[in-house]
């Protein structure tokens, strides 16, 4: 097996070895690098080169957007292995913990300064996101997945009240629908993956990175992401953000049919799909905060 993943490694690379000294996989999709003139880089690879392109653009108009680097040659992606590669600039620092306020301040405010630097970028490599689409779609296939499977009767009672709660939001929808047309109108642009370890602090700077859900949307979608990340490490209570002067931010509390959304369990779902070996921990985790985290649906919906 490690012989079959080192060739199939190897085949993937091909055309890109010849720009480095030494690379280093980090996951299926990123390696770490040393160029010719021992500068660091990741190498990212994306199936679709669209993928790839759109996070060039985006590092050349945001500052707060780590930033990619030509190969030696000049230019700025090379295709192998059917992926496409971009160098992107390393830079050491820390990921942020949700755990800490300070971090959590951090994070907000990062965003707010990305959508600021990105609004308006035109860009044919950049997608629209239709949230009501994206989140039935979870939601139908974490149902299908409970469906074939039988659970303990006070497991089964968990899951079934999150998937009643996924439903519940998805059939309530249908207003985040005039917020994408404006989103689109006025070049509304998001990250789409604001989780911790997308962001980097480093020498009193932060930067964000993996763009790969970079989208053409509303900027509250990037909140709504961003308070389903923290709010287990604030009691479950939106108290915190309650005098925010981010608007987006504030929108996604004040307003009734964004703050129904704060319900969707995109994280149970996300983790039960995404690792199915960790079921066991999730459930446990879960049923740890499953008293207040109920309080607070009831409280939104």
């Amino acid at each position: 097996m490690r012989n079959h993943a080192s060739n199939r490694e190897g085949a993937i690379l091909k055309g890109i070895r010849p720009f480095f000294i030494q690379i280093d996989p980090v996951n299926s999709l990123v390696w770490r690098a040393i160029s010719h003139k021992g500068e660091a880089v990741f190498l990212k690879a994306a199936e679709r080169k669209e993928n790839i392109l759109k996070q060039i653009e985006i590092s050349s108009v945001a500052s707060s957007f780590v930033s990619y680097l030509p190969f030696s040659d000049g230019e700025w992606i090379k295709e192998s292995g059917g992926l496409t590669f971009a160098c992107m600039k390393a830079i050491q620092g820390r990921a942020l913990n949700y755990a800490f306020k300070e971090d959590r301040l951090l994070a907000v405010e990062k965003i707010a300064h990305f959508h600021e630097e990105v609004q308006g970028t035109v860009s044919h490599h950049i997608p629209t996101i239709a949230l009501i689409q994206k989140w039935t779609n979870r939601f139908v296939r974490f149902k299908h997945d409970i469906a074939a499977s039988v659970f303990p009767p006070e497991q089964e009672k968990l899951i079934y009240f999150y998937l009643s709660i996924g439903e519940s939001v998805v059939s309530h929808m249908k207003e985040v629908e005039g917020l994408e047309e404006t989103a689109l109108r006025d070049r509304y642009i998001v990250h789409g993956d604001p989780a911790h370890h997308n962001f980097i602090f480093s020498s009193h700077q932060l930067r964000l990175i993996d763009g790969d859900l970079v989208s053409y949307a509303p900027r509250e979608y990037d909140y709504l992401q961003l308070l389903n990340r923290m709010l287990p490490h604030c009691n479950w209570t939106l108290d915190e953000w309650s005098e925010s002067h981010i608007p987006p931010l504030r929108q996604c509390i004040e307003t009734p049919f964004l703050r129904k959304l704060l319900a969707y369990p995109a994280d149970f779902y996300r983790e039960w799909l995404v690792n199915p070996r960790g079921r066991k921990e999730l459930l446990v985790k879960t049923e740890q905060q499953h008293a207040k985290r109920t309080a607070f649906v009831l409280n939104v919906l």
